[in-house]
């Protein structure tokens, strides 16, 4: 009943809002995929990749498969000046055209120049393949040649390729960074669903610790999910410090009246490679977000920080290369 109760949750936040706002190393195929990716001049590109500013829907064939993707190119974009890029994952059953109002990843990330791709998953409810199951679809591929796509038609900073993700995106940003850890270089989770990988890939995580879904502390996976446990938050980025070269056991500081910073220090990059941020009290949502989400069915909302402001700046430190 409860793995029932949490899907139907799921389903009803998102047509809600829809209404109301229109510990294992990393994968062994890491290395497959960077070869196939163009490398792009940090003299920029010529000729330029030119492309119009705003949204638009767009197709890919991955795997035989049509799948879809929502892409955001910024005013500024040239063609010619390598853009970084974010590849954002939207949560189960959240439609992906409302990732982006919920966060305001795009509309913030256009003063830095951020393009953004918004992949959809599959499946009814739709969803990622986060833990990879045999009988999923093969969304590794997918984001594999959804990246290949943006380089060869839009000029893309290959230092600067960040993941984002919600929930169930959260783990798909890690499964990605986990697969590919020479092309992301850096990762940022809200509420995740952790998965069993880690990768030397800089982290930087907010969760609450009254989540009714995704529980800080960990539970098991629903049966219609997959098998396993979802691990303990504070475990799964403490062992994903570990990847870094960080101590495992952070420094705790409070950064508001709700809000606790874990910083995960002597990485080998540094201290701050690794930041878990939680919410006491915060449940199933990102914080800082303007659209109301049902607290009878998230959980509180906080707005003492601003996942999404935080998130971008934490990028924006960071590169690869």
């Amino acid at each position: 009943m409860k793995s029932a109760g949490i899907m139907l949750a799921c389903v009803l936040i998102w047509g809600a809002m829809a209404c109301s706002s229109g510990g294992a190393s990393h994968d062994k195929t890491a290395t497959a995929s960077v070869a196939a990716l163009t490398a792009t001049s940090e003299a920029g590109c010529a000729p330029a990749r030119p492309a119009a500013s705003g949204d638009a829907p767009r197709t890919l064939r991955s795997g035989g498969v049509e799948r879809r993707y929502l892409l955001h190119v910024p005013p500024g974009y040239d063609g010619a000046t390598p853009a970084p890029l974010i590849v954002a994952f939207h949560g189960l059953s959240m439609p992906a055209d409302m990732l982006s109002p919920y966060t305001s990843l795009a509309q913030r990330g256009d003063a830095a120049g951020y393009v953004i791709a918004i992949p959809y998953g599959t499946g009814d409810p739709v969803r990622w393949n986060a833990r990879g199951a045999a009988d999923g679809a093969d969304d590794v591929r997918f984001v594999r040649d959804l990246l290949t796509e943006l380089r060869s038609t839009l000029c893309i900073d290959d230092g600067r390729v960040y993941a984002a993700g919600f929930s169930n995106g959260g783990g798909m940003a890690q499964r990605m960074a986990c697969t590919m850890p020479d092309v992301f270089a850096a990762i940022g989770i809200v509420a995740g669903t952790y998965v069993a990988c880690t990768a030397p890939v800089p982290l930087i995580a907010f969760h609450g610790n009254a989540d009714p879904i995704v529980p800080y502390e960990g539970a098991a996976i629903p049966p219609n999910l997959g098998t396993g446990v979802f691990p303990p938050v504070r475990r799964a980025v403490s062992e994903w410090a570990k990847a870094l070269g960080c101590d495992g056991l952070p420094l705790i500081s409070r950064v508001a009246e709700d809000v606790e910073l874990a910083t995960y220090p002597r990485c080998l990059a540094g201290d701050g490679e690794a930041l878990l941020y939680t919410v006491l009290g915060g449940g199933h949502s990102w914080p800082g977000s303007a659209v109301e989400l049902p607290p009878h069915m998230v959980g509180a909302t906080t707005r003492s920080i601003d996942a999404t402001a935080v998130i971008l700046d934490f990028f924006a430190t960071r590169s690869r290369g």
